[in-house]
């Protein structure tokens, strides 16, 4: 009975510092300040930590080039985290003249570092100015950016002495229509900025900006409404896009954190899970999506000191309805559905190390389906948590090379006879109700290469170490690839060999 009295007693000094803390009036010209030097450190950081990548001579270029890569991916519509014109002071910074590929004499840290001095003195001279502080209270600042501050463009070096900087009169006529507020508190060690338009108010975006954090979050459904008034105010100038919704909720957060000297972590996040459902101007139906909530759904980390890069996917579960028409002019509908399995994964790259690791790649249960008819599906190393690890690297001949514990067992079924009747033409025969498997297992780890053309070689994959076997349901022998052997295409496949497996041949290695 004698400890609950002290736990207590102990807990008042401790109580009354946070109450006397949060009771006193904040002063916006400090935390103005304030907002600016940290967004400037944490992006001084980022440009420490990611500058040995950008190298011409890094490790993680060579692989990146020595590899294919594929270029498909799901995008979606996002409204704009900022209005028409709040960006116009930054002008053009050497940062995001790096990623338009324009060239530069600075080396990557320096144009992050000019960046963040840009970014500092945006913050504080033509956002969070004295000139745009509207009103305050004990724990809030509300500015409102008056053109004639916010428009105008940072002083550059070089510029005359006693010049003043343009103003840009296109976000003069932008600022004026919308009535752009920022509204600041004080949060943790820096502030909380929520970036509102309109005599309403309505809410786009939050910005946080901690010693050690930048961070946007959205309510995509706030950040629609904001949006459409924007649309509606701005008329053919705005520049948002306004895809119509039928449903829109969801909370999402970009952030940039800083973990340590030269060593930050840039994530992605579904803080509450996404349903996107829109519609076209007619009011006919287009894609219905929901992605699960996970936090960090993405992250990349950046560690200069370490020289090294690590990449972390959590995504949850997609689930995409949209439409179905194989032959082409069918009426709107959703009879398509996509569900895609939990994605994982954690990739690191050293430099000097020349490899990519990575560690618990997988991928839930995925399936597609039409009429809730299953025509596909697929399955990734069921006996082993749907999860693999890879290490990619390249060999001596410049070509890469693929390890792979305990195993890569990869199972894809096609049930496409379900809708044969629907298309204009059948689908292929192998496509119809087939269950394929691909299978590289029986070392540890099992090694794959890629091979170059040569000669009479047509190019393909030798087995290092392991076996490699394609197999199907419907074909009566697998290929399977030893050590040591070549797996390469292009066969004609002998009579009453399987379409597909038919035009693979094993073949010795060049």
């Amino acid at each position: 009975m004698s400890v609950r009295p002290m736990r207590f007693v102990a807990f008042i000094p401790f109580a009354s510092a946070t109450l006397a803390a949060c009771s006193q009036p904040i002063d916006p010209a400090v935390l103005s300040q304030q907002a600016g030097l940290h967004a400037r450190e944490v992006v001084h950081q980022l440009g420490s930590g990611i500058g040995f990548a950008e190298a011409d001579d890094s490790g993680l270029q060579k692989i990146f080039h020595g590899m294919s890569r594929a270029a498909d991916g799901l995008s979606g519509t996002m409204p704009a985290p900022v209005p028409p014109g709040m960006m116009t002071g930054m002008g053009s910074s050497p940062l995001a003249e790096m990623m338009a590929g324009l060239p530069s004499m600075m080396t990557t840290e320096e144009q992050f570092d000019d960046t963040a001095d840009q970014l500092q003195a945006w913050l504080s001279d033509r956002i969070l100015a004295d000139a745009n502080l509207e009103s305050k209270s004990d724990d809030e600042a509300v500015y409102l950016l008056r053109p004639e501050v916010t428009c105008q463009a940072l002083p550059k070096d070089g510029d005359p002495p006693g010049s003043v900087p343009p103003v840009n009169q296109h976000c003069v006529d932008q600022l004026t229509k919308l009535q752009v507020r920022v509204l600041l508190r004080a949060d943790g060690d820096g502030v909380r900025t929520t970036v509102v338009v309109g005599p309403d108010r309505l809410e786009l975006s939050a910005f946080i900006i901690h010693s050690d954090l930048l961070a946007v979050e959205t309510d995509l459904a706030k950040s629609y409404q904001a949006s459409q008034y924007v649309d509606q105010t701005l008329g053919d100038d705005s520049p948002m896009d306004m895809t119509r919704f039928e449903a829109l909720s969801g909370r999402v957060r970009s952030s940039l954190h800083k973990d340590g000297e030269k060593k930050v972590t840039f994530a992605e996040s579904i803080l509450n899970a996404i349903h996107v459902a829109t519609v076209d101007s007619s009011g006919a139906l287009g894609p219905d999506v929901k992605l699960g909530a996970s936090d960090p759904t993405i992250a990349l980390t950046a560690d200069g000191v370490a020289q090294a890069l690590t990449l972390k996917v959590a995504t949850g579960a997609l689930d995409v309805a949209g439409k179905w028409d194989p032959k082409g002019g069918a009426p709107a509908n959703r009879d398509l559905h996509v569900a895609i399995g939990p994605l994982t994964g954690e990739t690191t790259f050293t430099e000097g190390d020349d490899r990519l690791r990575s560690q618990g790649i997988g991928i839930g249960s995925t399936t597609v389906s039409v009429h809730d008819a299953q025509v596909f599906d697929l399955g990734l190393n069921p006996s082993d948590g749907h999860k693999f690890d890879l290490t990619v690297s390249l060999n001596d001949a410049g070509e890469p090379r693929y390890e792979v514990t305990p195993r890569y067992d990869l199972s894809l079924g096609f049930h496409f006879g379900l809708v044969a009747s629907e298309f204009s033409s059948p689908p292929a025969s192998y496509v119809l109700d087939e269950d394929y498997e691909i299978r590289l297992e029986g070392s540890a780890p099992a090694t794959v290469e890629a091979v170059a053309a040569n000669g009479a070689f047509g190019g393909g994959l030798k087995v290092v170490a392991g076996v490699l076997t394609l197999s199907s349901n419907k074909a009566t022998e697998p290929v399977t690839v030893p050590a040591g052997k070549c797996l390469t295409g292009g066969a004609t496949p002998p009579a009453g060999a399987h379409p597909v497996l038919g035009k693979l041949a094993v073949a010795d290695c060049p």
